[in-house]
């Protein structure tokens, strides 16, 4: 085990300094954090653990992990058209993660931090003989009522995703030595997108300002996967066209030398990206914030994509799950 300061230092050293931004955090001085939503909002809550060599890799930089361990929160509140206002954080640091990794990893915390304008409410540090791991729970604020549901969908919506899908997951294999045929540039598009998720609050906040019935999710687990949990809340199917999925330069460099490689953007996680149901007049209303990629159907359960030579086949459930 490596030589650092206790947990208590640890906090007054890296971490009290991002908590003075908001006084609702008392310093991180007291047991809990003390503060109020908004006038006529709700609070709304979402939590995330990420383990090393599970949803990071242990030899990935402290600063991409602390970027990570925040957005991939931030991109919950944002499918749920939330602004976010405080998080709490709980670390778990290996015994032989020497301290400078700690200072790395929370300079980068509190640098997003200000970022998006997040405050550091309290948390909870301890050391493991285990893998790192992370958990954050974030708060976040919507006007009562208003929260974009994934139970909203109805046929005839139309179906649009932000960005582009299936960067992340290219970019995992691109870090295990895939693709060796691949320009560098496209290389290190792929592995950041892996590294920093970009969580799509801009989006998020023109959907609310539609004042519409919207349906909405973030792409963490893949879109063959992810889709269906709006298909099972709101009792729709779906159908999807390929040629509309909506993919960067890189990975379509992937694709020229694989087709194959069809399957991982379709079905690897770390997207971040938000999947958006609604009626036409509203989708269109985002501009080119988002890619229309398909259409809700009444046949419940049932998601369909339609290939490149115009064929229809049901789409693999895929996705990442944990437990599979």
């Amino acid at each position: 085990m490596v030589a650092r300061s206790g947990e208590f230092d640890l906090i007054a050293r890296h971490f009290a300094p991002i908590a003075k931004r908001d006084p609702a955090a008392l310093s991180l001085k007291d047991d809990a954090a003390v503060f109020s939503p908004p006038p006529g909002c709700e609070v709304v809550v979402t939590t995330d653990a990420l383990v090393a060599d599970v949803h990071f890799r242990n030899i990935d930089t402290p600063e991409t992990i602390a970027q990570k361990v925040l957005r991939v929160n931030l991109s919950d509140l944002a499918a749920m058209g939330a602004v976010p206002g405080g998080v709490v954080l709980t670390t778990g640091y290996n015994r032989d993660l020497p301290e400078d990794w700690i200072a790395r990893f929370a300079r980068s915390f509190g640098e997003d931090c200000a970022t998006f304008s997040v405050s550091l409410l309290g948390g909870d540090t301890v050391g493991t003989p285990g893998p790192t791991f992370f958990s954050l729970t974030a708060f976040g604020y919507v006007p009562a009522g208003r929260a974009l549901r994934r139970d909203q969908a109805r046929p005839g919506d139309v179906l649009a995703v932000t960005g582009t899908l299936g960067d992340a997951a290219l970019g995992l294999s691109v870090l295990t030595d895939a693709f060796p045929g691949l320009d560098e540039l496209s290389k290190k598009f792929l592995s950041d997108r892996y590294w920093v998720p970009q969580p799509r609050l801009t989006t998020s906040q023109a959907c609310m300002a539609r004042n519409a019935r919207l349906a909405a999710m973030d792409l963490s687990d893949g879109l063959a996967g992810d889709c269906r949990k709006i298909c099972d809340a709101s009792g729709v199917g779906m159908t999807f066209n390929l040629a509309d999925i909506p993919v960067s330069e890189a990975a379509k460099a992937v694709l020229a030398d694989d087709p194959a490689c069809w399957n991982q953007i379709l079905g690897g996680g770390d997207d971040y990206e938000l999947l958006i149901a609604g009626g036409p007049d509203d989708i269109a209303a985002l501009g080119d914030q988002v890619t229309v990629i398909g259409t809700v159907t009444n046949q419940t359960g049932e998601v369909l994509l339609k290939d490149l030579d115009g064929k229809m086949a049901e789409l693999a459930p895929g996705g990442f799950d944990h437990f599979k």
